[in-house]
């Protein structure tokens, strides 16, 4: 049977598509104001990949500072990596160091949401992976490119791209909650990373809320199994004490029938 891995992975990165490109265009904009030329904006969404940091690493560019603070702040805002990754490299066991690696390189915030939304799909499949990630990757490169050249026709403002990113990531959020304990995790992270902004400098928020919101799945979710197990044997010491008394219901109507056939002898 021929493996169609990729040809799926290519499907399920429609949703990603439609974010990337907008957002690209919006990136693409952004770049050309800062003096980059549409070759160095694509060959940075080739080797660089990271949306956040890209558009960060733009506004310091435009900003005039160093290079040196600029490496430093998209690596700290690319930390996050470090979780996604480890979180992937679960699912690709069977896998090789050097397949695991491309596989990482490629890895953003939307096709690492896609791919845990089921993760019966990615299991053991890199080439599923390698096609949400690639087709990904195209879209943005495609609409970052496109913004530097067509930049000055389009008005970012009146086709509202600024709103493509954080409208994609709340798609990509709604798919990921299947339970109360997703939507309560949600919660905790949405209202960790407003606290951390406030309370630090910079974007220390955007890898501290991850981590906390994690701990805090992995302190809730045993409790929420055990709760879950403690419902369904409940459930099921129920329906073996019903099938019990149906069973002694059922004997002793067989008794009084062959007592009955006996009187009758």
């Amino acid at each position: 049977m021929r493996d169609t891995g990729f040809r799926d992975g290519v499907k399920a990165a429609l949703p990603v598509v439609l974010g990337y490109v907008p957002v690209g265009i919006a990136f693409g904009l952004l770049a050309q104001k800062a003096g980059l030329t549409a070759y160095e904006t694509g060959l940075m969404s080739l080797f660089v990949y990271a949306g956040a940091s890209q558009f960060i690493a733009v506004e310091m560019i435009l900003k005039g500072i160093f290079w040196f603070p600029i490496v430093l702040t998209t690596f700290f805002i690319n930390l996050r990596h470090l979780l996604m990754s480890s979180t992937l490299s679960l699912f690709f066991n069977k896998s090789s160091l050097r397949t695991l690696g491309l596989l990482s390189s490629q890895l953003t915030d939307e096709s690492f949401a896609v791919a845990m939304s089921n993760t019966s799909e990615i299991l053991n499949r890199p080439r599923y992976l390698f096609g949400l990630q690639m087709t990904s990757h195209l879209a943005w490169i495609t609409g970052s490119v496109g913004g530097a050249f067509f930049g000055r026709l389009i008005d970012p403002e009146g086709y509202g791209l600024p709103f493509a990113l954080p409208s994609l990531f709340i798609c990509l959020l709604v798919f990921q909650i299947k339970s109360s304990l997703h939507l309560w995790i949600m919660i905790a992270a949405g209202l960790s990373a407003l606290f951390f902004k406030w309370a630090l400098p910079g974007n220390w928020y955007i890898l501290l809320a991850p981590l906390l919101a994690a701990g805090i799945g992995v302190i809730m979710k045993p409790k929420a199994l055990e709760k879950s197990s403690r419902t369904c044997f409940g459930i099921s010491i129920r329906r073996n004490n019903k099938t019990q008394r149906e069973m002694l219901n059922q004997v002793q109507h067989d008794e009084k029938n062959s007592q009955g056939e006996k009187e009758l002898k």
